[in-house]
C-alpha cells in the first residue's frame, strides 16, 4: 500500500513539474517581439499604472513596438515611458496614446490612436496627448453601462 502511494506521489509530483516547464516556456515565447530597426520615443502619463517594460505598443491591434523603460520625472512627478517603435512607421505628432488594455483580463499596453497631421514624430519626440489606463471600477462600469451616454473623449 505504501509503495503505490509513493508510486502515484511521484507520478503527480512529475505531472506537476512538466506543467510547470510548459508554463515557463509558453510564457518565454509569447513575450512581444518587434522586428526590425526601432526607434525612442517618450510618452509622458500622469500614471502608468499597470504598465510594465516588454509590454506591445499597438495600432490598430497590431503590435508594433514594446516599453522599454519607465522611470518618473523628478521635475513633474510624472510617468515618463520609453517606447521603441518599428522604424517603418511614421507616427503624426497630434497622435494619442492611451495605456489600456484589450480585455478585462488581458495585459496593458500602449495603444496609438493615430491623428491626421502631416508633421511625424521624430526620433525620441517626447509625446504629451496621453490617457492613462481607466480603474477596474471604470472597466466594469464601462462593460456595464456603457460610456453611459456621454461623448468619447478624443
Amino acid at each position: 500500500m505504501a509503495q503505490a502511494h509513493s508510486k502515484s506521489a511521484i507520478a503527480f509530483s512529475s505531472l506537476v513539474i512538466l506543467v510547470a516547464g510548459l508554463f515557463c516556456f509558453y510564457a518565454k515565447t509569447s513575450q512581444v517581439k518587434v522586428h526590425g530597426d526601432l526607434y525612442p520615443l517618450h510618452a509622458r502619463f500622469v500614471s502608468a499604472n499597470g504598465l510594465k517594460p516588454h509590454d506591445a505598443v499597438l495600432i490598430g491591434g497590431v503590435t508594433v513596438g514594446m516599453v522599454d523603460q519607465i522611470t518618473l520625472d523628478k521635475n513633474s512627478y510624472m510617468a515618463d515611458v520609453i517606447l521603441f517603435i518599428n522604424k517603418s512607421l511614421k507616427i503624426p505628432d497630434d497622435s494619442r496614446f492611451d495605456i489600456d488594455s484589450a480585455t478585462m483580463t488581458s495585459d496593458y499596453g500602449v495603444f496609438i490612436r493615430p491623428g491626421t497631421s502631416t508633421k511625424m514624430l521624430s526620433e525620441n519626440a517626447t509625446v504629451t496627448n496621453t490617457r492613462d489606463a481607466a480603474s477596474l471600477e471604470q472597466q466594469i462600469s464601462n462593460y456595464i453601462f456603457g460610456n453611459g451616454g456621454l461623448p468619447e473623449d478624443n
